[in-house]
């Protein structure tokens, strides 16, 4: 999905260009406004799903586990 978005956002910025350089003025900034729109969605949407894959890595020893007793083998709990 990244690339057909990142492809749409070069073709939109592409036509805008061009549409702009023949004197289409309406049509390019048209063209101009959806790439930078496909632009910032893909910011978006993209740096928040990289936020929300962040683990919690952190050793536990000394700290109940699952099962209430301590942790025998002071890991990572990467849950």
């Amino acid at each position: 999905m990244f690339f057909l978005l990142l492809t749409g956002m070069i073709i939109a910025f592409i036509v805008g260009v061009a549409l702009l350089i023949q004197g289409e003025i309406l049509f390019g900034s048209i063209g101009i406004s959806a790439g930078i729109l496909l632009l910032l969605f893909i910011v978006i949407y993209y740096g928040k799903n990289k936020r929300k894959k962040k683990y919690d890595c952190t050793p536990d020893c000394g700290f109940p586990d699952c099962n209430l007793g301590p942790d025998c083998d002071c890991g990572p709990n990467c849950d």
